[in-house]
């Protein structure tokens, strides 16, 4: 009978004593005094010493002491990845207070409950971050504007007198009610765990090392610290969302020798048959890896399994896999850790029989901060017995994991007694998801599990039953979109798979063993059909193989089941080649199904194929067609003209956008006493406000108070008759708008036109409604310079002026995608509105590459796209003058704003692209790039190029593959045809803003670099 597992060298001379302790503040000043000029970090934009280190930290403490904080207040720290981040968590250190890492993507309302619940006081932060901390009572110290250090000499920092049991961070996991829970971790724990874990695994001062992990999760003790306190050189990895062969890449350029720790679904994304540079020690934690990630790994480079809850302070059992690829086991304790297996009285259990892991020893934690009851719950005192052998102060942590002793002396984990899992190393209660989809006011019933199918990464799949009368009124597309407003990104279920009755136990309690994935998702689905053809059945195989799924329903929505735009670019490549030639990538989307799917393509099969000129001449009587006014459209009195320049009420649409969002900070200040009536898609007011302010935060623009006093959300959809508005709120917008800014669409490349008409044309019809009905407002649009499409092939002009015709162009926007279909429908619409009376103004807008100073930019748009896959595979396409007109988003809104409050400018067309000069081509921007970064690109002919990457689902503009692929005219595919396209002249915008300080910007260095910095390309 086992009574412990204790650490093969407890009796050498590394026994750890209490009395022996300092704390880790003594050993990072040994370290620094040893080795000042010695780097210890690197980020992209700089370096420190381990004495500039030292300085800095000293310099920010000092502050903090200034400030006359109680001694051990918890200091929460939200920051992005850098140097200066370290800085404040080790100044926070020196001031023995306890520091509270944040992740700045976490929603607003998440990182609310963590400051009231730690009751920190004091936040260190920075610009990005500063609307997070809003609602919240602490202090903020803005670190991205400096600090102002108080006079005198440098504090001289004494280790002796921060008490071991003083706090020394606080960790927020995953909590069962809803409320995550703040882990406090103690001097004395943190540091046996840095000298326990160091000895054992032989960190040194030679070592380079990389720092991966996000500040939030507790495993960044391993790659910050342990380096750090044994004189390493530590080197910041920018954005741990990028994994794969980017992160080998940076691994091998930046000589990185030891990876501290990767999530083993990270480690996986590695490739195995490229060289590794001097990568010697890698350790994975989090999760079980799979075994066959662990069998690529471990002949390659040692490779360590580290096992702890957050609660013992990062890892307590560690494992070197060599021979014995079992990814399950976990194995021996460190020195000072013990480990209990137990059964449910308390009782030890003989070798190889699964018990709980209890922890004892110097590691465990205080507890939860301010939750004294749930800490007494996990945090025991040891059994009378136990504590004959360890003294009557003995705690254990009750780990909730299950786990047995090998014949070997390694412990092998078998799973979890409760609803608490790890996905992507992190911890999660599958309770706290449940809450919060239970707070939904449609939602009876829910159930969240953990599918793990026999390939691919295990994923959170959520099963709900909808009260009756909510069933045709919310779909499982607009949970997943609430969720987001209350949930990180790592706790959203991948599936979510309505149910009319979920199945309860014969107690009453969701029955959870007879929930399965695939499921059906209606109870109105057609019988499946017996005898499939071979066709639906090769179809389905390769659904399954995509989706990584058992079984496929004829009439599940591939939507629906996980698959997404990104797919379908892989989906359309894995089809028959005859199908390919007769289904779009685009129309993938009108038969999602495959019942519908192999319909289509068995008719299409038995019909002759359309010519080209046949496709095009049925889409232009379509697009002719729609691009008629509403039989309702009437224009009355004609507004004031003068009202543009101060209009009392705006209505704006496309507010969440990249485009609108920049317009919306460009006419706040233009127009004071105006009050700003933004659309948007959300469940309420409160959740509106809060999409346009992440939306400012993800494009980099500063969210001022003020402004919320100038903007009134309005609840509705593009798409939906009188915009989705609220009845009675409509009938007031008619009659009191005076201004409509129309920046709302869908800019989607991959979409049909049949799918992208309803948020665009519709859209615009629906807008126009807006405008003309019970008086008659002024309406600005912005349309596309796109509405011109690669029309020199067919008029043979060069040039294009604001205000030649658009329907000469027609025949090649025919043949364009469904996004320059739907913009050509609504510039037509809006000329047509003009030729009426209406009050218009069109801005015809090139392609809205970045903003010129913080070169934000939304990373999936084409270009981006482009742009990352050219610099990922080294090489761009020799396809001479394909030009998109590239611009910035800051150019664009203020020559918006500026030129829309001039009556002159009524009934005008404004071209938004570059001068003639500055109108720089796909080659010419892969050109600067590799001459202004540095970033190695050759130029290859466009097959050789395309055949580099065609069949690399993970190259970034994949999902666009038919852009490159599809013959439109005469053997090109777009792209191709794109050749040679016009220049623009924009007489009319040169006019206007003549006399102003607004010019087109020009892509050069500092612009350029901003772009591709803001992509994390440099």
């Amino acid at each position: 009978m086992k009574h412990s597992i204790i650490p093969e060298n407890a009796d050498n001379e590394f026994s750890i004593q209490q009395s022996q302790f300092k704390n880790v503040i003594s050993i990072f000043k040994e370290v620094s005094r040893s080795l000042p000029e010695k780097t210890a970090i690197i980020s992209e934009s700089k370096s420190l010493s381990y004495e500039e280190l030292d300085l800095q930290s000293d310099q920010l403490a000092s502050y903090l002491l200034s400030l006359q904080l109680k001694k051990g207040t918890p200091i929460a720290v939200c920051m992005s990845q850098s140097t200066e981040r370290i800085v404040a968590f080790l100044a926070i250190l020196k001031v023995g207070s306890a520091y509270i890492p944040i992740d700045g993507q976490l929603p607003e309302n998440r990182i609310k409950i963590i400051i009231e619940d730690s009751q920190a006081e004091l936040v260190i932060t920075e610009d990005p971050y500063l609307d997070k901390f809003e609602e919240t009572q602490a202090q903020l110290i803005n670190m991205s504007h400096g600090i102002n250090e108080p006079a005198g000499d440098r504090i001289t920092i004494n280790p002796d007198d921060i008490d071991l049991k003083q706090t020394a961070y606080i960790i927020y996991t995953s909590g069962s009610t809803g409320i995550p829970k703040g882990v406090e971790i103690h001097h004395e724990a943190f540091y046996a765990f840095i000298v326990s874990f160091t000895k054992l695994w032989g960190y040194s001062a030679k070592d380079r090392t990389l720092q991966f992990s996000s500040a939030g999760f507790d495993v960044s003790i391993i790659d910050i610290w342990i380096p750090l306190f044994t004189g390493a050189t530590v080197v910041l990895y920018p954005d741990n969302k990028i994994v794969g062969k980017p992160l080998l890449d940076f691994i091998v350029d930046h000589q990185i020798e030891v990876v501290p720790f990767l999530p083993p679904a990270v480690l996986s994304t590695l490739p195995t048959n490229l060289p590794i540079g001097k990568l010697h020690t890698l350790s994975i934690a989090g999760e079980v890896p799979s075994e066959q990630t662990v069998k690529n790994w471990c002949n390659r480079i040692r490779l360590i399994n580290v096992y702890g809850p957050t609660e013992t302070t990062v890892g307590v059992i560690t494992h070197h896999f060599q021979d014995d690829t079992n990814p399950h086991i976990i194995g021996k304790p460190l020195e000072g850790t013990h480990i209990h297996i137990l059964n449910q009285d308390m009782e030890y259990v003989n070798e190889g029989i699964t018990g709980e892991i209890y922890i004892g020893g110097m590691q465990v934690a205080k507890g939860y901060i301010n939750k004294p009851a749930e800490t007494s719950e996990v945090f025991i005192d040891a059994p009378e017995w136990m504590q004959s052998d360890y003294g009557i102060s003995y705690r254990l942590y009750k780990s909730g994991d299950r786990g047995f002793l090998r014949k070997d002396g390694n412990i092998e984990f078998v799973g979890r007694l409760d609803e608490q899992v790890k996905l992507r190393g992190y911890r999660i209660e599958l309770k706290e998801i449940e809450h919060h989809i239970g707070q939904l006011a449609q939602v009876a019933n829910v159930a969240v599990k953990v599918h793990r199918p026999d390939q691919g990464q295990p994923v959170l799949v959520a099963f709900l039953e909808l009260y009756e009368t909510d069933k045709e009124r919310i779909t499982a597309e607009d949970i997943r979109a609430r969720l987001k407003q209350s949930l990180p990104t790592y706790m959203l279920p991948e599936k979510i798979i309505l149910y009319d009755k979920l199945p309860l136990t014969i107690t009453g309690k969701i029955d959870k063993s007879k929930l399965h994935v695939p499921l059906q998702q209606s109870a109105k689905k057609a019988k499946e059909k017996v005898d499939t053809s071979d066709l639906k059945q090769e179809i389905k195989e390769i659904w399954m193989d995509l989706l990584n799924l058992d079984e496929i329903n004829e009439n599940d929505n591939f939507f629906e089941l996980g698959g997404h735009s990104l797919m379908l670019g892989h989906l359309h490549a894995l089809l028959p080649f005859n199908i390919q030639k007769r289904i779009s990538l685009p129309e993938l989307y009108q038969f999602p199904t495959i019942s519908l799917f192999v319909k289509e393509a068995e008719t299409r099969l038995a019909q002759n194929q359309l010519s080209q000129q046949q496709k095009a001449r049925l889409v232009e009587q379509q697009l002719i067609k729609d691009a008629q006014l509403p039989f309702d459209f009437e224009i009355t009195i004609q507004p004031d003209p003068k009202i543009l320049s101060n209009p009392s009420t705006i209505f704006l649409t496309g507010v969440t956008g990249f485009v609108g969002s920049h317009l919306l900070e460009e006419l706040i200040p233009r127009n004071p006493n105006a009050v700003i009536y933004c659309l948007v898609r959300a469940e309420n007011e409160t959740l509106g406000l809060e999409r346009i302010k992440s939306t400012f935060l993800k494009f980099k623009l500063i969210w001022k108070t003020e402004y919320e006093d100038k903007i009134k959300i309005v609840l509705g959809d593009l798409t939906q008759p009188k915009l989705g508005i609220d009845e009675e709120l409509y009938e007031y917008l008619l009659k009191n708008i005076e201004v409509i800014y129309h920046m709302g669409s869908d800019v989607s490349y991959v979409k049909p036109y049949e799918h992208i008409k309803k948020p665009n044309v519709d859209g615009m019809a629906h807008i126009l409604h807006l405008a003309v009905h019970e008086k008659t407002k002024f309406l600005i649009i912005s349309s596309s310079i796109g509405v011109y499409s690669w029309g020199r092939s067919f008029t043979g002009k060069t040039w294009m002026t604001e205000d030649d015709p658009i329907e000469q162009n027609l025949p090649a926007v025919c043949r364009d995608m469904g996004y320059i279909r739907s913009k050509w429908v609504m510039d037509s619409m809006a000329s047509k509105a003009r030729a009426k009376g209406l009050p218009l103004i069109n801005f015809r807008l090139g392609f809205v590459v970045c903003h010129g100073e913080t070169g934000a930019t939304p990373l999936n748009q084409w270009w981006s796209s482009l742009m990352r896959s050219c610099i990922e595979l080294k090489a761009f396409p020799l396809v001479m003058g394909l030009k998109d007109e590239v611009i910035t988003v800051d150019y664009v809104c203020k020559s918006i704003a500026h030129i829309s409050q001039n009556p002159e400018a009524i009934g005008l067309n404004f071209n938004l692209n570059p001068l003639p000069e500055h109108d720089l081509s796909l080659t010419d921007f892969c050109v600067r790039i590799t001459d202004y970064c540095g970033l190695e690109m050759k130029s290859l002919d466009f097959e050789t190029w395309f055949e580099q990457w065609k069949r690399n689902h993970e190259t970034p503009v994949y999902a666009l593959l038919y852009l490159f692929s599809d013959d439109v005219h005469e053997g090109k595919s777009l792209v191709e045809a794109y050749e040679n396209t016009y220049y623009f002249k924009s007489s009319n915008t040169e006019r206007f803003l003549e006399g102003s300080d607004i010019r087109p910007a020009i892509f050069n260095k500092p612009v350029i670099e901003a772009y591709l910095r803001y992509m994390k390309m440099i």
